[in-house]
């Protein structure tokens, strides 16, 4: 590696080095894949790095000039002298083809942009280099005699070099902190902790550059960004009780995930017993997952907003526009796309964040669970007597009947409890401690029938002031953000309930509602208006607001398949039962063959582990059958008949992988469109009796 990044430590010539941060951050570029482009970088500078260095040697000179005209110390006919034997000499050196005198100058710009130096840049730049330095003592020297201003007897060389005077003050390079700081200035704290991630990872990649070099790094940047894994930075060990734990650096956390995903690989490459398609289905699930695409594209919006700042508020006049989201994809895609020629089975794992409604198993396994049957204490979901009617009792259920946002609901208070048009009604967001999303979630939204049977508008009547928070303890005196705690306690929940589903998250249940109402033949407008988003016209933007009382009608509609009992020894409404969905729980077993579609299928029953029906398609490209006791061998038609007849008796999970699912998604299309479809006399069922 010393060879290909610095190939002139062999030459013997003499070499300067930056600090550890600037090399360290070569090495970086380097594993991202950018060592071709650093090895020609220290053949030469590119050509806005000339500019950028030449723009510092002006900067720097002319900043000296300017106070050097002002200051009383200087003798004006001494320095006259002196410069006019610099410039003889920097011109005889020009005229004989001599440009060692840009070295130096070079040398130092490179320290003050944080650049890496390299002594045996071209013959061409160094020329301009000492031309513009020749340029720079003539201008001094005039500006001594005439007794005139540098700034205004340079602004032609100004111009020439992108500077801008303003208010009588030239302009500085601002590092990638101090345009931070100017950048967080009367910002929110969540913007404010943001723009600091940013910066922080902009630091950790190239160190404290000035920001006119962001140009340069912002490609190399954005690759090494996508590498880092989606909970970098969180997984250090430091909790509430142990806060001396050291950060681990960012490169740092790249290269642990960088070595487990090898062994994985490795690990995968060894096997033949199953496809390269099954393969990558299986690694999907186990390979670290790595920040987002959307995740990128807000770190390079929040570059732009730390350079617009700086631009308008100290008088930076660079890019403020570093790259567009279509090069950022092209980008990320060439390098994935390098990757797979090294090695066949890659894969960038994600996990975006693509909201679904839930399923009606899911639904179903919340509502019966102890939280709302009964449990043996208020953080456990062990079967008990005690049924606490707190945040995680009613919240979920106030999600999936009203639709409303996890933070409206938390912050509601009892004289959000209202009566109009005949209905009890919820005001969201009504007050100033209860900011909604948007302008819209200021909102009055009637309470269902169904919560009405179980209680929640007595429940509300129960509380002693109109002030009283309904959910008191989720505002906790350390966190200012209630929903991030409920979100938390509710996680471990649907943990233990084998619900955590990463896409059909508590939020998602708006989207459940939303498909509820859609069903009950609701129309877009009032289902807008119910769950708080901005109308599509100005009508119902401006000049709508509904009757209550028919809202409250339309939001009946939704089907959530609550049964509703009374519970004598609680004294209250219980939700009895859930009949969104039948059967018994089966999970799918699935094998891809070589084109990624479904090979072989296994049923298994949840609550025995037993196999409920196998198949395996004829003539597929699978390296091996798999060993499953009673598998039958059938063609794809007769095969997705069979499953879908026992389908029909049993509660199926999908699973995660958009792979898997889409694959056992097409099978079952197969028994929907060929159900007249009369078996062969070579369907005849081949049997695999292998042990399972």
């Amino acid at each position: 590696m010393v060879i290909r990044l610095f190939p002139f430590l062999l030459s013997g010539k003499r070499t300067h080095f930056l600090p550890g941060s600037v090399i360290g951050s070569l090495s970086i570029a380097q594993e991202t894949g950018s060592g071709e482009m650093l090895e020609a970088q220290f053949k030469d500078y590119t050509s806005s790095e000339q500019a950028l260095i030449c723009r510092d040697l002006v900067l720097d000179r002319m900043t000296r000039m300017a106070a050097d005209a002002v200051s009383v110390e200087i003798d004006v006919e001494t320095r006259i002298g002196v410069l006019e034997d610099d410039l003889l000499q920097i011109k005889q050196q020009i005229r004989s083809r001599d440009f060692s005198a840009a070295n130096e100058e070079v040398r130092q710009c490179c320290e003050r942009l944080q650049l890496p130096f390299n002594p045996d840049f071209h013959a061409e730049f160094a020329r301009l280099v000492c031309t513009t330095l020749r340029q720079l003592l003539k201008l001094e020297i005039d500006a001594l005699e005439e007794s005139e201003d540098p700034l205004v007897k340079g602004w032609d060389l100004l111009q020439r070099h992108d500077i801008r005077v303003v208010d009588g003050q030239l302009p500085r390079f601002f590092t990638v902190s101090e345009a931070l700081e100017i950048a967080i200035e009367g910002q929110t704290e969540e913007m404010k902790k943001k723009l600091r991630t940013t910066a922080g990872l902009v630091i950790a990649y190239a160190g404290d550059i000035p920001i006119d070099r962001l140009g340069d790094v912002t490609k190399q940047l954005m690759v090494w960004m996508s590498r880092l894994p989606k909970l970098h930075g969180k997984c250090h060990g430091n909790n509430r009780f142990l806060k001396e734990r050291e950060m681990p650096k960012k490169q740092e956390e790249i290269d642990e995930a960088d070595q487990e995903d090898a062994s994985l690989y490795a690990l995968y490459a060894s096997r033949s017993d199953i496809s390269d398609a099954q393969k990558r289905a299986e690694l999907a699930e186990l390979l670290t997952i790595r920040v987002t695409h959307t995740n990128l594209e807000r770190h390079l919006d929040r570059l732009h907003q730390i350079l617009r700042t700086a631009a308008e508020n100290a008088g930076f006049n660079g890019k403020t526009k570093l790259m567009t989201y279509s090069a950022l994809s092209k980008a990320i895609k060439a390098d994935c796309e390098r990757r797979k020629l090294e090695n066949p089975l890659f894969l960038r794992v994600t996990q975006p964040k693509l909201r679904l409604r839930w399923a009606g198993g899911r639904i179903r396994k919340l509502l019966t669970s102890g939280v709302y049957s009964g449990c043996t204490s208020v953080n456990r979901l062990n079967p008990g007597r005690h049924i606490y009617r707190n945040s995680r009792y009613w919240v979920p259920l106030v999600l999936i009947t009203m639709g409303c946002r996890p933070s409206e609901v938390l912050r509601l208070k009892r004289g959000d409890l209202i009566f109009r048009d005949e209905v009890f009604c919820l005001q969201l967001c009504w007050s100033a401690d209860q900011e909604g999303k948007t302008v819209e979630s200021t909102r009055i939204v009637p309470v269902p029938q169904i919560l009405i049977d179980l209680g929640f508008v007595d429940w509300i009547k129960s509380f002693a002031r109109p002030q009283d928070l309904l959910f008191p303890e989720v505002h906790t005196a350390k966190n200012t953000s209630p929903q991030g705690v409920f979100s938390k306690r509710m996680l471990s929940v649907r943990k233990k309930l084998g619900i955590a589903n990463y896409n059909e998250d508590l939020y998602a249940l708006r989207k459940s509602l939303s498909s509820a109402l859609w069903d009950g033949g609701v129309d877009i407008e009032t289902r807008q208006m119910i769950i708080g988003h901005v109308s599509d016209t100005i009508i119902g933007r401006h000049y709508t607001e509904a009757n209550m009382k028919n809202l409250k009608d339309l939001l009946d509609r939704a089907r959530h398949g609550i049964v509703v009992g009374f519970s004598k020894p609680h004294k209250h409404p219980v939700v009895a039962d859930c009949t969104l969905v039948s059967g018994k729980p089966a999970r799918p077993e699935i094998l891809l063959d070589s084109s990624g579609h479904l090979g072989a299928l296994r049923l298994i029953d949840e609550e025995t582990g037993k196999t409920i029906v196998a198949v395996i398609l004829k003539n597929v490209d699978l390296p091996a059958h798999p060993a499953w006791r009673g598998a039958k061998v059938l063609s794809s038609a007769v095969a997705a008949e069979a499953v879908a007849d026992t389908i029909g008796r049993y509660q199926i999970s999908l699973p995660d992988s958009d792979e898997l699912k889409s694959a056992l998604e097409h099978f079952m299309a197969m028994a929907a469109t060929t159900s007249d479809y009369k078996p062969a006399e070579d369907d005849e069922d081949d049997v695999v009796d292998q042990a399972a």
